[in-house]
């Protein structure tokens, strides 16, 4: 579960991820993006933020794993994307989440075991509201072809704590679903292949 405080962010999540885009090889065509959606995982014990934004500029589609901490940690310094003040839990250090244990712990178990995203919440006049999710996430299992042995600039394997994954950077709707396993996004009417088990 997710506790989502309504509150203004300086910078935005995505004014951020913007002088750091440009320098990653999977992000080429992103200039000015916009969000298309997120969905977030839990942290079992309650202390990182882990949020996946979709991100689009024009065709083309992109998802970037966040992980919100409440201070630098020494040994993810190379995936650090920058800070983000809160209102209320103070500066963020947000990183690429692909360095991040938590993250890929959570990956695995939605990739290899079907785990769903976090519910979210907020306040409403005094009252705890679920928050609709922008995206439904789609765990398949079984008869699909091979994941690509060899990661790529737009795809990125990563070792969850139980066995490898293939996270897509660059996403393709119109791509076949790879993977034993895999995990996928359905915005509206677009359908889309997250990560996959070889």
């Amino acid at each position: 579960m997710a506790f989502i405080y309504d509150v203004p962010l300086h910078p935005s999540k995505v004014d951020v991820l913007l002088p750091w885009l440009p320098r990653q090889p999977w992000a080429g065509g992103i200039g000015d993006p916009e969000q298309l959606a997120a969905y977030r995982f839990d942290d079992p014990a309650g202390e990182v933020g882990v949020e996946t934004l979709l991100l689009r500029d024009g065709e083309t589609l992109v998802q970037v794993p966040l992980a919100y901490r409440g201070a630098p940690v020494a040994e993810l310094e190379e995936y650090l994307i920058g800070t983000i003040d809160h209102p209320v839990l103070g500066q963020r250090w947000v990183y690429d989440a692909v360095g991040d244990p938590v993250y890929l712990a959570a990956l695995g178990d939605a990739v290899l075991a079907g785990a769903a995203q976090a519910e979210q919440f907020h306040e409403v006049d005094e009252e705890i509201v679920r928050i609709e999710p922008t995206l439904a996430l789609e765990w398949s299992g079984g008869d699909h072809g091979r994941a690509p042995a060899v990661a790529g600039p737009d795809v990125v394997e990563l070792a969850t704590p139980r066995e490898p994954v293939l996270l897509f950077r660059r996403l393709d709707p119109g791509a076949t679903v790879l993977g034993r396993d895999a995990l996928l996004a359905v915005v509206d009417d677009l359908r889309v292949q997250l990560a996959a088990a070889g």
